[in-house]
């Protein structure tokens, strides 16, 4: 990859390749693979807030904001905290279309449906630039560019920095360190996580994963995009008992990462299937 990359005339935006430098020495690191590309993303298109996530274009909703980059000098709401109708035709229109897809006035944009008029107009949101990062022939997460505190210029170059730096450099860079983490590794306790055999993460048949009623609880906050100290905070336990929920639910769901725990939730239906907290034996009720 980084002769591909790095060695050749392959990336369009010349800037971007000290971008693809720095995020190659971080390849085995998922989350900070995230944060070098959207804050570099954010700083170099001027912009006040780059969010990204892992989805899919049949999936019936995409969770925004897994990493996100905001404007330190303005008051930049999150846009995460819940998710969105995938099936919204500009949701589609971000994931199918070749080329990134630009709402230059969110207001007056007549291709948005009311619903999520109004999420992006709560987020301040003026200006947007959304497509989707690809690997190979499939796209497998979205990310975003948003102007909050005034619309994107219209002379400048941004909409070609965006969309050869997220076709050149970041689809295919993220998608290598997605399925580094995804491998079968030590757990944060030292122990290898085991994942069946054939079943790779996210391919586990969902239907048939039963969660206590504690864990469905922390699945739904993880699959919301919130940190442990969020949802121990949340959910009134101490982080090492959200630790060992989050660590009870990657096992019973076949994933070895919380990051990957967090793609196949954003791809499979809701709500799990969930048991009493005391029909589990294995379980103590002080755990939860």
């Amino acid at each position: 990859m980084r002769t591909q990359l790095l060695d050749r005339p392959f990336i369009r935006y010349g800037p971007a390749r000290d971008l693809a430098a720095h995020m190659l020495l971080r390849l085995d690191d998922l989350e900070a693979c995230w944060s070098l590309a959207t804050n570099w993303l954010r700083k170099e298109l001027e912009c006040h807030r780059v969010d990204a996530g892992f989805g899919a274009p049949h999936a019936r909703t995409y969770l925004p904001s897994l990493a996100e980059a905001k404007d330190a000098n303005y008051d930049v709401p999150t846009l995460g905290g819940s998710a969105v109708d995938n099936h919204d035709p500009i949701m589609q229109a971000m994931w199918l279309s070749p080329c990134p897809v630009v709402f230059a006035d969110i207001k007056q944009d007549r291709r948005l449906q009311m619903r999520l008029r109004q999420r992006l107009s709560k987020a301040r949101t003026k200006t947007k630039i959304g497509g989707a990062l690809r690997a190979g022939n499939g796209s497998y997460g979205l990310i975003c560019a948003d102007w909050t505190e005034h619309f994107a210029p219209s002379d400048s170059n941004i909409y070609d920095r965006f969309e050869q730096t997220v076709a050149d450099v970041l689809g295919p860079i993220i998608a290598v360190a997605r399925a580094i983490d995804d491998q079968e590794r030590p757990s944060r306790d030292g122990r290898t996580q085991s994942i069946p055999a054939g079943m790779a993460d996210g391919q586990r048949n969902v239907s048939a994963v039963t969660l206590t009623s504690s864990e469905a609880e922390v699945a739904s906050l993880v699959a919301k995009g919130l940190s442990y100290k969020e949802i121990a905070i949340i959910r009134g336990r101490s982080f090492s008992t959200i630790d060992h929920q989050l660590r009870s639910i990657r096992k019973k769901t076949g994933v070895s990462s919380t990051s990957a725990l967090i793609s196949l939730l954003a791809r499979m239906d809701f709500p799990l299937v969930a048991c009493r907290d005391g029909d589990e034996a294995s379980r103590s009720r002080s755990d939860y």
